[in-house]
């Protein structure tokens, strides 16, 4: 039909990308929101540091920006990669914004099987990396909670993050 504008059908990349990041985001707010930190701090911390980092990957895909992770035997920070050359903590992100852990609960990190040395205090640096490709740096990170057993965090080179307890089983 000359004359006609086409009917468009569908949807575009960007806009099914966009659902994706706001479902995303959606169930990250979800998680971040259950009450279980006072039965479990160390587990409750390591399910929601899973949510918040499978979140980033994705924005980090979306947004093509590199992001990294520093961590503190108390804590976490997020870093965003600046000009293609400065790692610059993240101030503004209500989501990816440095955390502490509640009392008690203590994280101890290996990269590539090498045990990392965490400083006492906020002076982290990056040491996770998650990049645009959605590749991420391979890391086990060991979420401890006074005497209870602990909890660990696993995160693969291409993205996937798992929680898994003592008995090497996998939480949702």
């Amino acid at each position: 039909m000359p004359g006609h504008a086409r009917m468009r059908a569908g949807f575009s990349l960007v806009e099914m990308l966009v659902v994706v990041l706001i479902i995303g985001l959606m169930t990250g707010v979800a998680v971040l929101s259950l009450n279980i930190a006072d039965s479990h701090p160390a587990r409750h911390s390591a399910l929601q540091l899973a949510e918040i980092l499978r979140t980033a990957s994705e924005e980090a895909g979306i947004e093509g920006r590199s992001l990294a992770l520093g961590f503190w035997q108390r804590g976490w920070r997020f870093y965003e990669l600046r000009a293609g050359v400065s790692w610059q903590p993240l101030q503004d992100d209500a989501l990816l914004r440095a955390r502490q852990l509640p009392d008690g609960v203590h994280l101890a990190l290996q990269l590539q099987g090498e045990d990392v040395h965490l400083q006492h205090e906020d002076k982290t640096h990056p040491q996770v990396f998650l990049l645009a490709s959605g590749e991420m740096q391979p890391f086990v990170l060991e979420l401890r909670d006074g005497h209870r057993a602990p909890m660990w965090l696993h995160g693969n080179a291409i993205g996937q993050v798992r929680v898994l307890d003592a008995q090497g089983k996998e939480l949702r």
